[in-house]
């Protein structure tokens, strides 16, 4: 059969899966979980000028705290954003493979046949069973998704979601100690933090939606080879 729908629908899912887990491996320079981001200030030394997150209470930065550690976790643990998302494209590629190279597979689950209340199934057991691993196939990769997609909005609570206005880094009565105008120019500040969330949070739902069409392109040029 034609696989027109089926390819283009594939790569934009693949596409939409790597660029949210690009973003989320983006969000914080340190992925290594063993490193405590604040252990500076558990230790009294001094701060590095881009440890830095939001403050919702008067709209300022400070330094890391243990919800940034959380937020990691979120993030890039073993029940994790980023876990989802290799899950996710794995199961996608799975798909797709299964796609080009049975012609028997049984999207809608038809091909068992119980005869005279059988408890076996007498229909065409190849089509039966590519057709009950696809099916499994799209339900992980729909599980993996919604994971990825919670894992990605609890880090943003953690990690604190910042208003795109309201801060002033150049504000004459913070205290050096607690704000740093490095912090505003860093690769790692709190203010990229949460945009590489929300951007990764809205390529997460499109990734939800492009498996989906993937499914659906998938019966739609079934279909249309009939």
């Amino acid at each position: 059969m034609p696989y027109t729908q089926t390819i283009v629908a594939t790569a934009f899912s693949l596409i939409f899966i790597l660029i949210t887990l690009g973003f989320n491996e983006s969000v914080y320079s340190s992925s290594d979980l063993n490193t405590l981001l604040n252990k500076d200030t558990y230790l009294n030394k001094t701060l590095a000028p881009e440890d830095c997150r939001f403050i919702t209470s008067n709209f300022s930065v400070s330094y890391f705290t243990e919800s940034d550690d959380i937020a990691r976790e979120f993030l890039y643990g073993g029940f994790s954003a980023r876990g989802g998302c290799i899950s996710a494209l794995v199961l996608v590629v799975g798909m797709f493979v299964i796609a080009i190279v049975s012609d028997k597979i049984d999207t809608d689950m038809l091909a068992a046949k119980y005869v005279d209340g059988s408890w076996i199934h007498q229909g065409d057991t190849q089509t039966f069973t590519i057709g009950v691993i696809y099916q499994l196939m799209f339900t992980g990769a729909l599980l993996s998704l919604i994971l990825t997609i919670l894992c990605i909005l609890s880090a943003l609570s953690h990690q604190t979601y910042v208003p795109s206005v309201g801060i002033d880094f150049n504000r004459e009565d913070y205290n050096p100690r607690e704000l740093s105008v490095e912090c505003s120019n860093s690769s790692d500040n709190v203010v990229h933090r949460s945009d590489f969330l929300k951007v990764s949070l809205f390529f997460s739902a499109g990734c939800l939606i492009s498996v989906y069409f993937v499914d659906y392109s998938l019966r739609y040029d079934k279909k249309a080879s009939m």
